[in-house]
């Protein structure tokens, strides 16, 4: 696998409005560009809702993000690089399968 390396420490860094996280708009297309901004947000999020969630349920389990912050406010977190690895690697290998599935 090839990793670019990273972007040099002269690259030009994107700056951003700290009201609204985007850059300002200026210029008599400005209200257009926000309008057309939204609508794409709005289908995006129509999009994420309509995704299937896995086994009928939800990804998201509140009490368990709670109970992982909270051991990271406490220092009891352990990150395991080793589980981190495996999961990515089972990962790959299950979007391998799928694509060789479909060939």
């Amino acid at each position: 696998m090839k990793i670019d390396p990273p972007a040099p420490s002269s690259a030009t860094p994107l700056h951003r409005s700290p009201a609204t996280g985007t850059a300002p708009m200026t210029g008599a297309d400005a209200p257009e560009r926000t309008k057309e901004a939204k609508e794409a947000a709005q289908q995006a999020s129509a999009h994420v809702h309509a995704l299937p969630t896995a086994a009928g349920g939800s990804d998201f389990d509140a009490a368990r993000v709670a109970a992982i912050r909270e051991d990271i406010r406490a220092g009891r977190y352990q990150i395991r690089p080793e589980r981190i690895a495996d999961g990515l690697l089972a990962s790959v290998r299950d979007l391998l399968d799928k694509k060789d599935g479909q060939q």
